[in-house]
C-alpha cells in the first residue's frame, strides 16, 4: 500500500463518517419545521431563517462529501499528505477487503457508540413522562437513535454483505 493510497482512505472514511454524524443536525432542522406555527408568536421570517441555515447546511455537508469522498487526491496534493516519508510504499500485506472490513467496522462502532446512549436517554425520558406512544416530539427522537443505533449495529455484525456491494460496484464501474 502507497501512502498516498492509506491518505486516500483515511480521508473518504473521515468524509464519510462526518457526513452520517451530520445527519443528526439536519433532522433538527427538519423537526423545527413540523412545530412551526404551534406559537402565535412565530412570522414568516422565523421560516425563511431557518430555511436558509438549513440549505446551508446541507451545502457544507455535500462540500464535505464531495472534496473528501470524491476528491481526496485534491487535498492529498494541497496538503502534501504524501510528501515528507522516506519510503514511498507501506509494507503491509492486508487485502482490500481487510481494510474495508476494518474501516466499516469502525465507522458502524462510532455510530453505534454515539446513538446507543442518546437512545437510552430519550426512552428514560419518555417513560418519565409517561408519553410513550402518544404524539410525543421526543419520540420521534427515539426512532431516530434507534434507526441509528441499528444501522452501526448493521455496519459492525453484517460488515460482509456491505463488503461485498461495494466490491461489486467496483467491479461494475471497472467493467
Amino acid at each position: 500500500m502507497t501512502i498516498r493510497t492509506f491518505w486516500t482512505l483515511f480521508l473518504k472514511s473521515l468524509g464519510i463518517w462526518l457526513v452520517l454524524s451530520g445527519l443528526t443536525v439536519i433532522t433538527q432542522f427538519v423537526s423545527f419545521f413540523s412545530f412551526f406555527g404551534s406559537n402565535p408568536n412565530d412570522n414568516i421570517l422565523g421560516i425563511i431563517y431557518v430555511s436558509i441555515l438549513l440549505l446551508i447546511t446541507i451545502g457544507a455537508y455535500f462540500i464535505v462529501l464531495k472534496i473528501f469522498v470524491f476528491n481526496s487526491n485534491w487535498i492529498i496534493d494541497k496538503l502534501k499528505l504524501d510528501k515528507g516519508f522516506q519510503e514511498d510504499k507501506i509494507d503491509i500485506n492486508i487485502s482490500l477487503r481487510t481494510v474495508l472490513t476494518i474501516a466499516i467496522i469502525v465507522i458502524g462502532g462510532l455510530i453505534f457508540v454515539e446513538a446507543f446512549p442518546m437512545l437510552c436517554k430519550q426512552i428514560f425520558s419518555s417513560f418519565q413522562q409517561k408519553e410513550v406512544f402518544r404524539e410525543d416530539p421526543q419520540f420521534s427522537w427515539v426512532i431516530f437513535y434507534f434507526v441509528k443505533v441499528f444501522i452501526g449495529f448493521f455496519m459492525m455484525t453484517k460488515s460482509n454483505y456491505l463488503i461485498d456491494f461495494i466490491q461489486k460496484k467496483i467491479k461494475k464501474s471497472e467493467d
